[in-house]
């Protein structure tokens, strides 16, 4: 065969791999059919992630306690790892007013797996995605002139284009520039066939200047009002902003880390107002045990020499899966109750851990990675703070491939 042949042939079968996945995937339901019910199609000693649907549930009620105002919960990047669609048809059946995402492709998934609450892009859009955008009834973020091109779409629509205005009071990364806010909204509300259901900044959450950019929002607010805009719903507080005072919460707040578990800073953590309760437990499976002469070395290019005889358990988890490698030589797993530290040898798919003197553990035995207790000191913040990663990126960061398992279904 010749090669401009072979390149051919490749191409070929790369696209109709391409379309085969999209087919399959992009947009479509989150369970994996190809597995019998109750299975993940894994191995028995693969890696999961359990997740506590009831302790979303209690987080979601003392966040809406303590804000006294519509909740539009924050659902990107896969619910902070915890899995997008089951979450959110989870929330939305404890009184969550609306969901929150950071992509177009999130807001249609959430769509075609039956959530019916509004749901906002929080994420980029082009004029290519307005035809998505108002079939879906999702609510765009507005910030750029591109969002005028849903007007023309919607006039070949029954169904009006929804838009939440995006204002930079002095975040510098995305929104409409304050200083050109009030003109950008009024040409939005001159639009036929577009809503704006909504109006939003994003804080620093720097305290001082938080104020300021309050300040910034609200006056950019009433001047449209003062025009006869209807602007709809204010929202400024994410889970920082809930927690810095009853002034930013405005006419809506949108909380990430907070309905998850977990507080946005270590202020708060200590204050623990809420009394969050974490909902997520990584756990693997010891796959090899093997006892080491002293002298002899584990893993790749001899990372580990062992002074003493050592008893080692390999954990069928590694980078590829999410767990920091930060963590080697300063982490831990706890298995049958009890603590073992992590040897300084990640690797793709698995850790090393040091038995000590422990003849009890057996290949199988389930090793506790991120736990959801935070008496275990093995919860996603204290194992943050070893490491130096955030509890956000640790939780954000696990392969969405691994199988989340709610009230004993797996979701694949």
């Amino acid at each position: 065969m010749q090669r401009k042949e072979f390149l051919k042939m490749t191409a070929g079968l790369a696209g109709a791999a391409a379309l085969a996945w999209r087919g399959r995937s992009v947009w479509g339901a989150e369970r994996n059919e190809a597995f019998p019910s109750g299975t993940a199609g894994g191995g028995s000693l693969d890696p999961r992630v359990d997740i506590g649907l009831e302790r979303l549930g209690w987080n979601l009620a003392r966040v809406r306690e303590r804000a006294g105002v519509p909740v539009i919960a924050v659902v990107k990047a896969n619910a902070y790892g915890h899995g997008l669609v089951e979450v959110a048809k989870y929330l939305e059946s404890r009184g969550a007013h609306a969901f929150m995402v950071g992509k177009l492709d999130e807001a249609v998934r959430l769509r075609l797996n039956g959530v019916r609450a509004p749901i906002v892009n929080f994420g980029p859009f082009s004029p290519a995605d307005a035809g998505a955008v108002i079939d879906h009834d999702i609510t765009q973020s507005a910030s750029t002139d591109d969002a005028f091109a849903l007007d023309e779409a919607a006039s070949r629509s029954p169904r009006p284009a929804s838009v939440d205005v995006h204002i930079d009071t002095g975040m510098n990364r995305a929104g409409v520039p304050a200083e050109r806010a009030l003109p950008f909204i009024e040409k939005l509300a001159s639009l036929r066939r577009v809503r704006i259901r909504g109006i939003s900044t994003t804080l620093t959450e720097d305290p001082e200047f938080d104020a300021v950019q309050l300040r910034r929002f609200l006056e950019i607010c009433a001047k449209a009002r003062k025009k006869g805009i209807d602007h709809g719903l204010r929202h400024a507080a994410s889970s920082a902003g809930l927690l810095a005072g009853p002034e930013f919460r405005l006419d809506m707040v949108r909380p990430g880390i907070t309905l998850y578990g977990y507080y946005p800073n270590a202020r708060t953590r200590k204050e623990d107002a809420l009394g969050l309760k974490p909902a997520l437990r990584l756990v693997a499976r010891v796959t090899f045990i093997r006892d080491v002469a002293a002298g002899e070395s584990i893993s790749y290019v001899r990372a580990i020499k062992a002074e003493r005889p050592m008893r080692v358990a390999a954990v069928g988890i590694g980078y590829s899966d999410g767990y920091p490698p930060a963590l080697g030589g300063k982490g831990f797993v706890r298995i049958r109750g009890k603590s073992f530290p992590v040897l300084p040898a990640v690797t793709s798919n698995h850790i090393m851990v040091d038995l000590g003197d422990d003849r009890g553990i057996e290949i199988g035995d389930e090793a506790v990675l991120i736990d959801n207790e935070r008496s275990s000191g093995a919860a996603a913040d204290s194992l943050s703070e070893l490491c130096g990663v955030s509890d956000y990126k640790l939780l954000i960061g696990i392969n969405p491939l691994i199988p989340r398992v709610y009230g004993g279904t797996i979701i694949s």
